[in-house]
């Protein structure tokens, strides 16, 4: 039982590191883009992706957020003992839209850089197995109601 907490606990701050990084992200990301830019593509002899790879990070943040945001939610109530709720469902079914989000978000930039679709790839992947997960918790609510009603 105590691997499990530490577990959850380690999973929470987790999160709330990702959290930060993605606002820090955020706010140097005007910059990063900008070295990435200047190093590696403009020194490559490439055009430049400044602007459309700036515009795609600010518009994964939005769904990046929402996951995490969701994620800590699930978490808390995974922490309080209320793992097959109907809540949690609600959470897995918001985690799973943010990641198909990013998936067709990156789209746009895959187009300029080809390494993106593995970006789109992963995370139209981890949304299908969320979406899995999602299933199975709303049959385990079912079969717990199911239980609680008979005698």
């Amino acid at each position: 039982m105590q691997k499990k907490s530490i577990s959850l606990f380690i999973s929470i701050v987790l999160v709330k590191i990702v959290f930060v990084l993605i606002i820090v992200c955020c706010i140097a990301a005007p910059w990063l883009v900008r070295a990435y830019d200047g190093e590696y593509v403009l020194a490559a002899g490439q055009d430049s992706v400044y602007m459309p790879l700036l515009v795609t990070l600010y518009c994964a943040a939005v769904p990046a957020t929402l996951l995490i945001i969701a994620l800590d939610r699930l978490l808390a109530n995974i922490s309080r003992g209320d793992a097959f709720i109907e809540r949690n469902v609600m959470w897995l079914r918001i985690i799973s839209y943010c990641c198909f989000a990013e998936s067709v978000i990156f789209i746009y930039f895959g187009f300029l850089r080809h390494f993106a679709f593995l970006v789109v790839i992963a995370a139209a992947f981890f949304g299908l197995i969320l979406r899995v997960i999602k299933n199975v918790f709303e049959q385990a609510i079912a079969l717990r109601e199911e239980n609680d009603f008979t005698i």
